[in-house]
């Protein structure tokens, strides 16, 4: 009985080592490609002057004009584009575009990490477990699918962006590769997510943690006798139950390691990816931007509703941070 409880709970840790090396993959390519496309210059790839040359095309500005006159409802009898100087582009409104993108993603990512598991027993054995497995596979599905997989759409469509300004191309397959990183790494954590270790390795667990104890009671009771105390005959039988009991319940602990809050053993998403990268990010744009206003965070790069959550860390301590202001 044991070894295979000991077979479990060592597949379940590597289940959580390989949670860990995704989760640093995923936030390491995040920190580089904000910092690629929101600072690398290509001025001394004889690209004229590079990135702070760079204005807007002609073409996209006469696209932007007529569009917005026949928002206004006006005759077109306005300054014409071609008759402006040449605007520079706006490179700070690109990178926060971006940065929206990237804080949306992790936190749709968190979102979905966090989940209840639907991969239990109860949910393939009964009914009332088989509805709650559709409502949350249904409900992570929409989150990844939907949100997490489409910001990555988004976040390539800013890299498209960079290679029509001039960013080179051999640049630009580096920031592509980091996407890639972005894309597998959410990919392998989900995977860890929604399938579990195998089932009949729980089964055997479970099924002898009940019936071995029992089975074993004669032993416990000869024990008794030959120490002439049934005190440490109970002792010695409550306790090797409780240790194959505890040995079971490490392997259900472990059996998902993504968690929300803070737990003994489990990765706590939200500190991860809604506080710590959220706060690598913006130190990045003040280094990047130090005379930008501060960040706000928007719905997408068109709305004008902002959006926020507490991402205040659970090691926040109040005197250190009045410490670190003052100093």
């Amino acid at each position: 009985t044991v070894t295979p409880l000991i077979q479990s709970i060592s597949m379940a840790f590597n289940r959580r080592e390989a949670a860990l090396r995704a989760l640093a993959s995923y936030r390491s390519a995040m920190y580089h490609v904000y910092m690629a496309q929101s600072s690398w210059n290509w001025g001394e790839c004889g690209k004229k002057g590079g990135r702070r040359s760079c204005v807007e095309n002609i073409d996209d500005l006469k696209s932007v004009q007529k569009e917005e006159e026949m928002k206004e409802g006006c005759d077109g009898s306005g300054e014409d584009a071609t008759s402006l100087p040449p605007k520079p582009i706006d490179w700070l409104n690109h990178a926060d575009n971006l940065l929206c993108q990237l804080i949306h993603l992790s936190d749709c990512l968190s979102q979905y990490l966090a989940l209840p598991t639907a991969s239990r027993t109860h949910h393939r054995a009964t009914k009332l477990g088989e509805r709650e497995a559709k409502t949350l596979v249904f409900t992570g599905r929409k989150i990844f699918a939907l949100n997490a997989a489409g910001r990555i759409f988004m976040i390539s469509q800013l890299t498209e962006a960079l290679k029509y300004r001039g960013l080179p191309g051999n640049e630009a397959s580096r920031i592509r590769q980091w996407e890639q990183y972005l894309s597998v790494s959410m990919e392998n954590m989900r995977l860890i997510k929604e399938y579990r270790t195998p089932q009949s390795l729980r089964l055997f667990g479970r099924v002898f943690t009940l019936l071995l104890p029992p089975l074993y009671a004669t032993s416990f009771a000869q024990i008794a006798i030959d120490t002439e105390s049934i005190v440490f005959g109970c002792i010695i039988g409550a306790v090797t139950s409780l240790a194959l009991t505890s040995l079971f319940e490490a392997v259900r602990q472990l059996e998902d390691p993504f968690a929300r809050g803070f737990t003994f053993d489990g990765i706590d998403v939200t500190e991860e990816l809604q506080v710590l990268a959220y706060e690598e990010l913006m130190v990045a744009r003040s280094m990047v931007f130090p005379d930008a206003e501060e960040f706000v965070l928007k719905e997408d790069t068109k709305a004008k509703k902002a959006v926020g959550l507490d991402r205040k860390s659970r090691h926040y301590c109040e005197d250190c941070a009045r410490i670190i202001n003052t100093s």
